[in-house]
């Protein structure tokens, strides 16, 4: 006999004796706000039969019994528990519950249980210490973060980054990988999850590579309790770098004096602008996310080395990572700056998280994008090496020009479509050596070690080859595979690709 053809009894009357020791009102509440959080809508509310296996849980009934009292299946609850209201619990609480007999000591730890009188035994999350006073929706500044009300897998990775900022209290922390794989996406869904942590939030995309000087400016008016009234010298630099720019295209005024006046006086009034910045994240648990990265480094060299001019970038990192302060800084990035690998460390307070393949999870983009050959989900989705958005760029292909049939779009040989685009941008900023070298990689059949690639361009074993390969890996163009006696070095199906057929040999 099963449940599923039964009436469904009303919710309300099930499982009431729950009032008696939890404070359910308060907990229907930051709930629905942690399911708000996790949908990334706020309209989302607490369905009623959400909340009747809330109230069964907090009673000890395991999700059989639940079934039974409401003549429903089983396997149906439990898929609903693990979708739904296991995940707010999750956000909420900021543990993973395991097994559905964890839920109430994660509960009663966050202090919604209660007396017989109805008094909560301990202050709700929402205002215990750890809540900081000034809640974070009055202090948000989200400039072009990405919407995430559509996300797709990455779990792991979630977890992890919560464990973290949150957990561990890491200072500075890189979310890294090739374009299209979904940093600044991660970092959004992130960023949704944990805010209510945090008393300030500002994101900051670093696409236009503002100066140093202009985005502390931001970052202190923004994060300081009241208006900052002595940051003229500060502003004055953004506007040197102005007038400078001004005086390259109209030749009205002497550069070399210019240059000379502005590089005497800013290394100071940089210090004094990073020291600013770190007492304004000691004052308050402020969480930072710098958006493209990449933006500030030079082009046409190895990975890491900062434009001209935009080396205070990589002091105000060390000194974000390095200074006792209660906030986090988040940064997204193609490329890996030297700062984090310097700092990085299991008990450190610095990390990075490196994006590879969605995995499974991205069966879901092609699902969504109307494929129905589930059957060959897999081989296109190891093709573009499970990157997000070479596979929305594909899924639109095969939809227009192969009827939808994945099969039809393979027999055809890799596609890369508008995704070279991304790849151009990526390759626009290698060095020559660092593309001499995809080359030769790309003229492999199995991954390829260092004494190949050294006897293939014919250099010295040096290491200026190292520095490039080291490059390579750390912009995630390159994937390293640990053999026996050696590391050898693969590329991504797409960059292989992108090399043969687009990339050209560089003269060196």
């Amino acid at each position: 006999m099963t449940y599923q053809n039964k009436p469904l009894q009303i919710p309300a009357q099930k499982f009431i004796e729950a009032a008696a020791c939890w404070n359910l009102e308060q907990l229907y509440a930051d709930l629905t706000a942690a399911k708000q959080d996790y949908t990334c809508s706020r309209k989302q509310r607490l369905t009623p039969l959400e909340k009747t296996y809330l109230r069964g849980l907090l009673c000890n009934y395991s999700p059989v019994e639940i079934a039974a009292a409401l003549h429903r299946e089983c396997a149906g609850i439990r898929v609903d528990l693990s979708r739904g209201l296991y995940r707010y619990i999750q956000v909420l609480t900021l543990q993973q519950p395991k097994d559905w007999k964890e839920i109430p000591r994660m509960l009663e730890i966050r202090g919604y249980q209660q007396n017989g009188s109805g008094e909560t035994l301990l202050p709700t999350l929402r205002n215990s210490t750890q809540t900081p006073q000034t809640p974070i929706e009055n202090r948000t500044e989200w400039g072009l973060a990405v919407d995430t009300s559509i996300f797709y897998g990455r779990t792991t990775e979630l977890a992890n980054l919560e464990q973290w900022i949150l957990q561990e209290n890491c200072r500075l922390v890189a979310v890294l990988g090739m374009g299209g794989i979904g940093k600044t996406a991660l970092a959004s869904k992130l960023t949704n999850l944990i805010k209510h942590q945090f008393e300030c939030l500002i994101w900051v995309n670093l696409s236009h590579a503002p100066v140093l000087a202009d985005t502390l400016v931001n970052l202190i008016e923004f994060l300081s309790d009241k208006p900052q009234s002595d940051l003229e010298k500060l502003q004055l630099i953004t506007q040197d770098k102005k007038l400078f720019q001004a005086a390259i295209s109209q030749l009205e005024f002497s550069l070399e004096n210019l240059i000379a006046s502005t590089n005497a006086i800013e290394p100071t009034i940089i210090a004094d602008g990073i020291q600013r910045l770190i007492q304004c994240l000691q004052k308050r648990r402020c969480l930072i996310i710098l958006d493209e990265w990449e933006a500030v480094f030079c082009t046409e060299q190895l990975t890491g080395n900062y434009r001209e001019g935009y080396q205070v970038y990589g002091e105000f990192l060390k000194q974000v990572g390095k200074s006792q302060h209660q906030s986090c800084l988040l940064l997204t990035s193609c490329e890996k700056p030297k700062e984090i690998a310097a700092l990085e460390g299991q008990n450190q307070s610095v990390r990075s998280l490196k994006l590879g393949s969605l995995g499974e999870a991205a069966g879901e983009i092609l699902k969504n994008k109307g494929l129905s050959e589930e059957g060959e989900y897999s081989q296109l989705i190891e093709a573009y090496s499970g990157n997000p958005l070479a596979l929305k760029i594909v899924t639109t292909t095969i939809h227009d020009m192969f009827g939808d049939s994945i099969a039809k779009f393979l027999r055809n040989g890799l596609f890369l479509g508008d995704y070279s685009d991304t790849l151009s941008r990526q390759f626009n900023r290698l060095s020559g050596l660092e593309i001499q070298l995809l080359h030769c990689m790309a003229k492999e059949v199995k991954p390829v070690g260092c004494e190949k690639l050294y006897s293939d361009i014919q250099q010295e074993r040096g290491l200026e080859l190292l520095k490039a390969l080291e490059s390579l890996l750390r912009r995630s163009l390159i994937e390293p595979v640990q053999a026996e006696s050696e590391t050898l070095f693969a590329l991504q199906p797409a960059v292989k690709k992108y090399v043969m057929s687009v990339a050209r040999l560089p003269k060196l």
